[in-house]
């Protein structure tokens, strides 16, 4: 008896096949031989990708948008996903949380998960001042370690215990330390984070921004931005949004978006519904923020992940000079509660704002807010 010939298969019927298996799989189907690779779509298309979550957040199905070629595409439901609240995204992971506000760290694609400690501690100078449970509410955002395993990763999460603080754990640790830095014993309240190049950096309500190692054995704390930096007198009246964002090359940007105007005649100048600043820092002159108006090549994305910077040289139908934003609004009226979802993109050159993904719900009054809203995610797949 002739074994039969699986590499003639339609195309069609080969796609199909592969659509019903885990995306970790797919891969290995793809690399059986050369008819199956040419006739699947490949697991991995141009990233970053936009991650589209469900309203109701039990995520039946993985809704992703490819930003280079502006294609949307949906993935089989993932397990790991369903029922969870994805707090964040860095480095092909998302961070998630269930019902019973366990948080952990997932990668969709490979099935891996990486629980995080259930508590949070201050530390005083001889005892536990303070244990509670960590809770993902009070979560504003998380950043982490590439390629974390459960033998070796570092966390640090923006926690709201009186105010925005920094907290942080590590392989091996059963608990969230609070990171104390002089800039929490004065009042500051955190407003982003960012890990890059071993290293990961705080920025404050008042544009402060410390850099911290947590590689040995207690955490090496280093002030890169003080007060004194001069940001108040540099940018328009108003309260933003605070993001932090760096390049492959450790440039350092604040993208501020525009949340309230403090006065009228600010009301329709669209120029200031977003200011970017680049630090500049040289040996003979303390460090200052300079106002950008053109960032060439190159595109911020930022939002609840850790931020990318791409140049689209590298990465054709991204849009140079531009920022890309992930957002949840909420807006309350008589009626009930407009919970919005957007990822926007603001072109520096033009001034102007471009729609890329929109998901209103509605919330009467009469009825509960949804558990897991949350706002879309920009993600970068990887498979380890």
């Amino acid at each position: 008896m002739h074994s039969p010939d699986w590499t003639s298969l339609p195309p069609e019927l080969l796609a199909k096949i592969s659509e019903e298996f885990p995306i970790r799989h797919r891969t290995r189907i793809r690399a059986t031989c050369k008819a199956w690779h040419s006739a699947m779509v490949p697991v991995i298309r141009p990233s970053p990708w936009l991650f589209l979550p469900d309203e109701d957040g039990e995520q039946h199905n993985s809704n992703f948008l490819s930003l280079p070629d502006n294609r949307s595409f949906t993935f089989p439901p993932l397990p790991e996903l369903c029922g969870m609240r994805c707090l964040g995204s860095h480095a092909g992971w998302f961070v998630i949380a269930d019902r019973k506000r366990n948080v952990s760290l997932l990668n969709p694609l490979t099935g891996k998960q990486i629980c995080l400690p259930s508590r949070v501690v201050r530390w005083n100078v001889d005892r536990v001042d303070d244990l509670q449970a960590f809770k993902p509410n009070r979560i504003g955002k998380m950043v982490f370690s590439p390629n974390p395993t459960v033998d070796n990763y570092v966390a640090v999460a923006i926690y709201r215990l009186t105010k925005w603080e920094l907290t942080y754990t590590k392989s091996g640790e059963d608990w969230w330390n609070l990171l104390e830095t002089a800039l929490t014993e004065d009042g500051a309240s955190y407003q982003d984070i960012l890990h890059h190049d071993g290293k990961f950096y705080g920025v404050t309500h008042r544009g402060e921004i410390v850099a911290f190692d947590l590689s040995g054995v207690g955490p090496t704390v280093k002030t890169i931005v003080a007060r004194t930096s001069g940001l108040a007198s540099i940018i328009p009246r108003g309260t933003y949004y605070v993001n932090l964002a760096c390049t492959s090359t450790g440039e350092l940007f604040l993208v501020l978006k525009l949340a309230i105007h403090l006065d009228d005649d600010a009301m329709n100048k669209s120029e200031e519904d977003v200011a970017v600043l680049r630090l500049q820092d040289s040996e003979d002159q303390p460090p200052r923020w300079d106002v950008v108006k053109d960032l060439g090549n190159t595109c911020l994305l930022v939002g609840k992940n850790n931020s990318i910077s791409i140049s689209t040289e590298d990465l054709p139908g991204m849009r140079g000079n531009c920022i890309y934003l992930t957002e949840l609004l909420q807006t309350t009226s008589p009626q009930g509660m407009l919970i919005s979802r957007k990822a926007r993109l603001f072109d520096l050159k033009k001034r102007t704002w471009e729609s890329l993904y929109s998901s209103p719900i509605f919330v009467p009054h009469t009825s509960k807010v949804p558990v897991f809203a949350q706002p879309p995610l920009w993600f970068t797949p990887s498979l380890l």
